[in-house]
This record gives C-alpha cells, sequence and structure tokens, in this order.
C-alpha cells in the first residue's frame, strides 16, 4: 500500500504514532524505529520514508522536550556541547549517504542497542575510582557522542536518541531522569537538521506529517509527565528493556530486509 490517502493508513500511523510518543517520553526515547517500517509500506519508498519519519519525530521531541524544560531536567551545557556536533552530523550524513543502503547500519545499530541495554542493568560504579576529567576533555568527548550519533541518525532516518541515552547515563555520568530530558532535546534539534536537510535533498511527506504530528505532540507531552512518577532503579531497567526490545526489532526487520 503506497498510497498516503488510505484513511485507514493515516489512522493507523496516528494511533501508532501517539502510543510511542507516550511511552518514549517517559523514558527519554522517540522510538521512531518502530514507526519506520509502517512509513515505508505507506509511502513504498525507503528514501521518503526516512525523512517523514524523522519530521514526524521531531514533534514528539518537541513536547516531551518542552515538559522536561519546565521540570528543570535539561542540561543546557551538555544541549550544546551534544547537541551542536550532533546537528552537523546528521546534515553530513543525509547529504553524503542518502542514496546508501540502510539495513547493514540499522543492524550494527541495534547490536549496539543490546549492548547498552546489557550496560545498563549493571549496577552503578562508585565515582570513588574515576578520574576528575578536564572540562576540555569532557567537552570532546561530549562532541564526540553528538557527531557519531548525528551521522548515523541523518543516515538511517532516526534520530537514535536510544544510543545516546545510555552513553550519557554510563560514560558522563548523567543522572537518569536529566538524561532523559536533555536527550530528547538533542534529539529535536537533530532531527530537526536531518529533516530540513533531507527535505532539500530527498524529500519527506508532508501530508502524513501535518496529519500524524498532532497525536505525536500530545502522546509526548503526557508521556513527559509520566517520568517524574518514577522510582530512579526502576526507570534504568525500563530503559534497559526498552532497549532491548528495540535493538531485537531493529535486528529482525534489518536482516529480513537484506
Amino acid at each position: 500500500m503506497s498510497s498516503t490517502n488510505d484513511i485507514s493508513v493515516l489512522v493507523l500511523l496516528m494511533v501508532v504514532s501517539f502510543i510511542l510518543s507516550y511511552f518514549g517520553a517517559s523514558v527519554g526515547l522517540v522510538l521512531g524505529n518502530i514507526r519506520l517500517p509502517l512509513l515505508v509500506y505507506a509511502l513504498g519508498s525507503s528514501v521518503n520514508a526516512t525523512g517523514t519519519n524523522l519530521g514526524i519525530s521531531i514533534m514528539g521531541a518537541l513536547a516531551g522536550s518542552y515538559f522536561h524544560m519546565r521540570e528543570g531536567r535539561i542540561n543546557v551545557r551538555l544541549l550544546l556541547s551534544i547537541g551542536i556536533p550532533s546537528m552537523m552530523g546528521a546534515i553530513f550524513s543525509v547529504f553524503a549517504l542518502s542514496h546508501a543502503r540502510q539495513d547493514w547500519a540499522k543492524i550494527l545499530i541495534g547490536l549496539m542497542l543490546i549492548y547498552s541495554a546489557s550496560q545498563l542493568t549493571k549496577p552503578k560504579e562508585s565515582n570513588l575510582s574515576n578520574r576528575e576529567w578536564s572540562l576540555r576533555y569532557s567537552l570532546f568527548r561530549e562532541g564526540a557522542i553528538g557527531i557519531a550519533i548525528g551521522a548515523l541518525s541523518g543516515a538511517v532516518g532516526l534520530m537514535l536518541s536510544s544510543i545516546r541515552l545510555p552513553a550519557m547515563i554510563r560514560v558522563l555520568n548523567i543522572d537518569p531522569k536529566e538524561a532523559i530530558g536533555t536527550n530528547l532535546a538533542i534529539s529535536f534539534v537533530t532531527g530537526l537538521a536531518g529533516t530540513l536537510t533531507s527535505l532539500w535533498f530527498s524529500g519527506t511527506n508532508l501530508l502524513i506529517i501535518a496529519t500524524v504530528a498532532p497525536a505525536t505532540l500530545a502522546g509526548s507531552y503526557l508521556g513527559a509527565r509520566f517520568v517524574a512518577q518514577i522510582d530512579p532503579l526502576k526507570l534504568r531497567r525500563l530503559l534497559a528493556y526498552t532497549l532491548m526490545g528495540t535493538g531485537c526489532f531493529m535486528l529482525v526487520e534489518s536482516i529480513q530486509n537484506l
């Protein structure tokens, strides 16, 4: 089914996007990788689907980021040090890799998600044995994370918040709730850069974005309110389970397309 005029397809996308954005915002993710196969089916083109998926995802990230900002759960320094390089990476990858095969990259991402989930389930190590990193080195690490994930994001049409989130928690030692809010904000600026670049070079479906965006916004805003009620330990486990399921889904979906 490649026609976006089919009302049943649009309704299905609205319902799925609301559920994904509600659950995703509560754990700091966008979960656009689950929506992406539906868009490929609806549009009949993986190229158009990737740009459209980013366009829908940024709506959910925007709503969730707004609520997290109100609650003081966005780290401005990380938003700048990771977000700006991530935007640059997304723009470059959309420009350079818009015609590349995405399945192998998605398999790699799926494996990284499963590994990240296993890392989140481990007990948090004491900070007493950690070195004090200088501000310059901290900014270097944050920028490296941003540009690497941003480049993958633009190439596969996903914001990859599920990879960035465990890196922020485990590598940068950020509190999970602050990481969730900051991750959504970074996802928004990354996805916005990728969407605009994709609109220019490969095309997006503005009808689907306009139709699905309101449901995505509503689900994300409501889901962001839910995160404050979760115990930090349970939150880490919920994140780990979400990453594990997302990674397995991406592996199965990508292997079938090889």
